[in-house]
């Protein structure tokens, strides 16, 4: 069986959506599907070209820079039909929302689609941008919900709360979000001690983009609140300058640290060190908290925010695997953190059924076989036209 993933970016890119598309490629072509991935170029100005990642064709096409979230490259659909044609796919899966994920439904009207439902483009109440140009893109993105033979929800969370996908709920199908273990480093016990010295507190991590949706402005205001911790926020993103100058402002310089976008190892190395990890998100723009699962693989406890309609308050049960706290509350985050530094035995605990939901619910093999089953079940008629 050939597949062709279509993405907004690929590894090295780092975000949820781009490091699942990365392990379930490779789950694949482990287990025999001839996986091919289409994406925009990571560097903007770099040109288009084709390389091989743990033996996967990736190509990379060139693109200006991002316009409201979306990738801006002009010839997406020129290197997207020549795949198509040197290929021929049995089944293209597409990875949503991407706008030039759109360039396949006017280009190739035969091949069965999967749509990877990542996140429905929600209006937001912090970048009104959103609200401006999504009627234009509601236009293409009916039509391809219509087209799609099988639709991939992450949770029944956010499939019930999507308004998008309502009048597709009878081709959508409930698959949840999946991380490679093997994939993440593990630091020996003098490297995670030597990290851990280094903070001298309670170590408070949260990881991702800086931008609207993700609420680190209010885990700052938090971080006031708890003296006895330090919080390691690692990403970069439009908003980084904006919170290293509120962390100024309140002077909390010594305590709160933005080290910026780090190498997996790195990464690794302070997700094993610290004590809980918080995703303090605002809005359902953060539809699943992917990044939850590698904090999951090294036993942590998880504090989230309820946000209606997110999978997120499904990835982390209250309670079992760390806590769930009012959204856009930083008293709320902050009496959470104070709970589980005064609480060890919950820690370890929570820490412990978290790494068995992992195992039970989102390790890619088993997530890549129940999409390999979907795939099985999807009509695949001739194709003359390529």
């Amino acid at each position: 069986m050939k597949v062709l993933h279509v993405g907004k970016f690929f590894y090295p890119y780092h975000g949820g959506m781009e490091n699942f598309l990365t392990d379930l490629a490779i789950s694949q072509r482990a287990e025999g599907i001839e996986a091919t991935v289409l994406a925009h170029h990571h560097n903007p100005l770099k040109w288009s070209g084709k390389e091989a990642v743990d033996g996967i064709e990736v190509s990379r096409i060139f693109s200006f820079g991002q316009l409201v979230y979306a990738p801006v490259a002009p010839t997406f659909g020129y290197h997207a039909l020549r795949l198509l044609h040197r290929l021929k796919p049995d089944i293209v899966h597409l990875h949503m929302p991407n706008l030039s994920a759109f360039w396949i439904q006017l280009l190739d009207q035969e091949r069965p689609i999967v749509v990877q439902w990542q996140s429905d483009v929600v209006p937001s109440k912090v970048d009104r941008r959103l609200s401006f140009f999504y009627p234009f893109y509601r236009v293409f993105e009916k039509e391809l919900l219509d087209r799609a033979q099988a639709i991939l929800v992450s949770s029944a969370n956010y499939l019930l709360a999507s308004e998008v996908l309502q009048a597709h709920k009878h081709k959508c199908s409930i698959v949840p979000l999946g991380i490679n273990q093997h994939r993440i480093y593990r630091p020996d016990r003098e490297e995670m001690l030597r990290i851990k010295a280094a903070f001298n507190k309670f170590l408070v991590l949260s990881v991702g983009r800086f931008t609207y949706y993700k609420g680190f402005e209010f885990l700052i205001d938090a971080a006031l609140e708890v003296p006895e911790a330090c919080f390691v926020i690692v990403g970069e993103g439009p908003l980084r300058k904006k919170m290293a100058s509120k962390i100024d402002r309140a002077g909390l310089t010594g305590r709160v640290f933005l080290p910026g976008s780090l190498p997996d190892k790195q990464l690794h190395t302070l997700m094993a060190a610290c004590d809980l990890f918080c995703l303090p998100s605002i809005e359902r723009t953060e539809a699943f908290g992917i990044v939850l699962l590698e904090a999951m693989a090294f036993s942590k406890p998880l504090i989230t925010t309820d946000i209606a309609g997110s999978g997120v308050n499904w990835v982390n049960l209250a309670e079992k695997t760390g806590l769930v706290v009012r959204a856009s509350d930083s008293a709320a985050l902050a009496e959470g953190i104070k709970y589980l530094i005064d609480n060890e035995q919950a820690r370890a605990k929570m820490g412990e059924a978290a790494h068995e939901r992992l195992n039970d619910l989102f390790d890619i093999k088993k997530v890549a076989g129940r999409i390999l089953d979907l795939y099985s079940t999807l009509q695949t008629p001739p194709i003359f036209g390529l």
